[in-house]
């Protein structure tokens, strides 16, 4: 134990206990540095890439607006039209 000088004792509930045990490692202490170390090294750069990828949905979520927008435009558009047509063939057969 050279190298690892401190020691400490802590509490911690049975679910903390499980996650520790799911960690690579051979023995406990090697599975709770394991978890320390992830968390500490990953999360920011989990973090960083949550935060591009809730920005990306948002412009998503803006263009499927806008394509929506479009395309009720467009219904609108061609329902104009139908009732345009259905109009002039009714006065076509009336003549």
């Amino acid at each position: 134990m050279a190298g690892k000088p401190n020691i400490r004792s802590i509490r911690f509930s049975d679910e903390l206990a499980e996650l520790i045990d799911r960690q690579a490692g051979n023995t406990f202490t090697e599975k709770f540095e394991n978890l320390v170390t992830r968390c500490v090294w990953e999360l920011p750069q989990k973090e960083a890439e949550l935060e591009r990828l809730e920005e990306k949905i948002q412009q998503e979520r803006k263009r499927l607006a806008e394509l929506q927008k479009r395309r009720t435009k467009l219904e609108q558009i061609m329902q104009s039209f139908q009732q345009n047509l259905d109009y002039q063939l009714n006065k076509l057969e009336g003549l």
